[in-house]
């Protein structure tokens, strides 16, 4: 006999689909990262529910993690977001490759808020998810949104899709790197 088909898993699969052909038609719109980085992220936000979001990107030179990309922070909080490698989780996942997953800040010590976004008692039940960017086996940058409070199941769920984003990301970030070399050479 034959399990029965989930038709809420379908309608699940099917937006999750849709997410990622928007994402890939918007990172084809131009070779200027800049340009496409803030849609790429508008996107996930509307599609997973998200509060906040980085793109952060390190710069091999310095050390220094920044944000390339935000939604849901003010100019100021975005600037503040500089990490060493290591340093809170978006340092640690960089650093690692690895993806982390907290599901309340509040109760994370290594959480360290340098954006200074998340304030008060109604960000007492938010998650962050975090994931790496990477290039073959190079982290070069993560990808993290807040959310409020999900469970485990949703949580892995958010990773499962933000780490698809993220390669999605990185292969854009990889095509423009081989423009680039190919225009300096010429």
């Amino acid at each position: 006999m034959e399990p029965k088909a989930d038709p809420g898993n379908y309608q699940g699969k099917i937006e999750e689909l849709s997410l990622f052909l928007e994402i890939s038609q918007i990172l084809d719109q131009s070779l200027d990262l800049k340009q496409v980085i803030q849609p790429v992220l508008t996107a996930v936000a509307d599609s997973l529910g998200m509060l906040r979001g980085t793109i952060t990107l390190l710069n091999r030179k310095t050390g220094e993690i920044f944000i390339e990309a935000a939604y849901g922070l003010i100019p100021t909080e975005r600037e503040r977001g500089r990490y060493r490698l290591g340093e809170g989780i978006t340092g640690k996942v960089t650093q690692s490759g690895q993806a982390m997953v907290i599901p309340r800040i509040s109760e994370e010590p290594e959480f360290l808020n340098k954006t200074g976004a998340r304030r008060g008692r109604q960000y007492q039940d938010i998650s962050f998810v975090c994931v790496p960017v990477k290039i073959g086996n190079e982290t070069i940058g993560a990808l993290s949104m807040d959310r409020e409070f999900a469970g485990d199941s949703k949580l892995q769920e958010d990773v499962r899709i933000l780490t698809v984003v993220a390669s999605l990301i990185a292969q854009a970030v990889k095509i423009r790197q081989s423009v680039m070399e190919e225009r300096e050479q010429l």
